[in-house]
């Protein structure tokens, strides 16, 4: 999967993100756009505003890979418990909608089938080096947010996160 870009701006207590192009890891297994979103979630709430919302704009997306679903997942959780509000998503009818709705994202998001983008000015999220994410643990915790929004999830992704706990134990991580 190729990468793509992760945008993100304020307007008031509105928190925006915008996904365009294809996003997941690189030809390399990195994970550059996934440790930015890591980031971005951790400092979006490390002191969480009560009413502030999240809008996220897939309507762009080409596709999204596991591990940041996962952290959309997480994302949406915590925008519950430290904004009070439910965090809602715009994508237009196809491919990305329907991963959504057969991930259940439905019951941590308000999703909206919408093909108009938002505009408006929007930054890059910032690259994040290797040293501030542990890339191993991210991706274990974004695949267990996923089992935990259903059985359907579970079945899919319980042997991943097994896979992960095993390798870490092995390397004395876990």
């Amino acid at each position: 999967m190729s990468t793509g870009q992760v945008l993100s701006a304020t307007f008031g207590d509105v928190h925006v993100l915008k996904f365009v192009g294809s996003i997941g890891y690189t030809d390399e297994w990195t994970f550059p756009l996934s440790k930015s979103l890591r980031a971005y979630v951790d400092n979006l709430f490390q002191t969480p505003a009560p009413g502030s919302s999240v809008l996220i704009d897939l309507t762009e997306a080409k596709g999204i890979d596991s591990t940041n679903l996962g952290l959309l997942a997480e994302l949406g959780k915590r925008c519950k418990s430290g904004f009070g509000t439910k965090p809602t998503i715009i994508a237009q009818q196809g491919r990305v909608l329907n991963v959504l709705q057969t991930m259940s994202f439905q019951t941590l998001f308000t999703i909206l089938d919408v093909d108009t983008p938002i505009r408006g000015e929007l930054d890059s999220l910032p690259d994040v080096p290797d040293s501030q994410v542990d890339v191993a643990f991210m991706i274990l915790n974004a695949h267990k947010n996923l089992v935990s929004l259903s059985e359907s999830n579970k079945d899919r992704f319980q042997i991943v996160v097994e896979a992960i706990e095993d390798d870490l134990r092995r390397k004395g991580r876990l």
